[in-house]
């Protein structure tokens, strides 16, 4: 017997091309569109949820794009740097019968002439300005109320109730002399040494008398030309923050005898602020207010307003902290599809109970119950129009010929 070999193709598989190779590698398989089925309930349960997820994104970007803020405290080492004072202050005196100046504990005094201006002014308030300054004051006080419990706006509020927001624009009031030059507006920045000190704002011309003594001199000026009521617009230390409110910032003191004396007690707080490209360093604080009446006969008791001021040792860091990106991406990718995954299991949990329910014996016999019930019910009403359409067939003429 003879055996004969028959043409065969080779044996090996054919070479597929890459886009074939790729396919291989496909976990998300396709189904035909004949074996999809799409229900209304389905739609409306994918239109929720992406209105959700849209919610959840959104929130997510904000929470991304608003950095929290970290609080650290080390031990402050630059014990030999200087302070900078900010202070903007209205007194209710005019300017050439008071002077501002500032005297530390090392007995360096820093006088405010060349240093500050002072800019003849109406204490009291018109209309407009006094509206502007009430709603300042109405949210400095509630942001002091409530630092403790929301820390960061001290560092997040809007920079429009904050640095210098407030100016004193009644000098169209004064060319037109419906006002009196009664106050004096001080507006200076100095830089003082990192020690204990007090600046303060008293009647006369300040001089160092003898023995490294700090004296000041008002010739010739009654004691009823003194008023030391004030309104503080603006007292800082360190560099100008936008968005910080001061502890001080649109406070109003109304003195109703001239020999009052206001006295503010400063606990001055090295702060270093981070941010995500650069770094500031400034300082907090935290005041007590004493007021008292001056006595007369004693040397050391005379009316004004003191600022006494001093350092902490601890340096306080307020650092910005962000999520890297790739969380942020992450967070996102797991809150849409654990979104779509568990709002797809509950719609199949939905569905697929009651199924369960009915196959089971007693869901049968419910089943059948209810089958009977609904049969009975469409028989009567069944009956019901056969009833009423029977009169309308016997409405025949007997005497017809049909």
């Amino acid at each position: 017997m003879e055996v004969r070999r028959r043409n065969v193709g080779d044996s090996h598989s054919p070479q597929r091309s890459p886009s074939q190779l790729l396919q291989s590698f496909d976990v998300f398989t396709k189904m035909p569109d004949d074996c999809k089925k799409s229900t209304s309930s389905g739609g409306a349960v994918t239109l929720l949820v992406m209105f959700v997820s849209l919610l959840l994104i959104i929130s997510e970007i904000r929470n991304y794009v608003d950095p929290k803020l970290v609080y650290t405290y080390e031990v402050d080492k630059e014990f030999d740097s200087k302070i900078q004072i900010n202070i903007d202050i209205t007194v209710a005196s005019k300017c050439e019968f008071i002077s501002l100046d500032l005297l530390d504990l090392a007995g360096s005094a820093v006088y405010s002439q060349g240093r500050a201006k002072y800019k003849k002014a109406s204490f009291e308030l018109n209309e407009q300005n006094r509206e502007a300054f009430e709603r300042r004051k109405t949210v400095a006080n509630a942001l002091r109320t409530t630092h403790h419990a929301v820390p960061e706006m001290l560092w997040k509020r809007d920079s429009s109730f904050t640095v210098n927001s407030f100016t004193d624009t009644i000098e169209s009031d004064e060319i037109k002399g419906r006002r009196p030059y009664d106050a004096c507006n001080i507006v200076g920045t100095f830089h003082v040494q990192k020690v204990a000190g007090n600046m303060h704002v008293l009647p006369g011309r300040p001089f160092d008398g003898p023995g490294g003594s700090h004296v000041h001199i008002a010739p010739f000026v009654r004691l009823a030309d003194f008023n030391f009521s004030h309104r503080i617009n603006h007292l800082s230390f360190g560099a100008q923050v936008a968005n910080r409110v001061n502890p001080l910032d649109a406070v109003e003191e109304i003195s109703y005898n001239p020999m009052e004396t206001f006295r503010y007690y400063i606990s001055i707080v090295p702060t270093r602020v981070v941010y995500a490209f650069s770094s500031l360093d400034t300082y907090q604080y935290a005041i007590t207010v004493k007021n008292r009446t001056a006595e007369g006969n004693k040397s050391d008791s005379i009316p004004g307003i003191f600022f006494s001021y001093d350092t902490f040792p601890l340096l306080v860091q307020v650092t910005e902290s962000r999520e890297l990106f790739g969380t942020f991406l992450a967070r996102l990718a797991a809150l849409v599809g654990g979104l779509f995954a568990t709002v797809g299991f509950i719609r199949q949990v939905v569905l697929t109970v009651p199924q369960v329910v009915l196959e089971s014996r007693p869901g049968r016999r419910w089943s059948a119950k209810w089958n009977q019930i609904t049969r009975k019910a469409f028989g009567a009403v069944n009956g019901d129009i056969k009833l009423h359409q029977t009169p309308e067939k016997g409405l025949l003429d007997p005497d017809s010929a049909t």
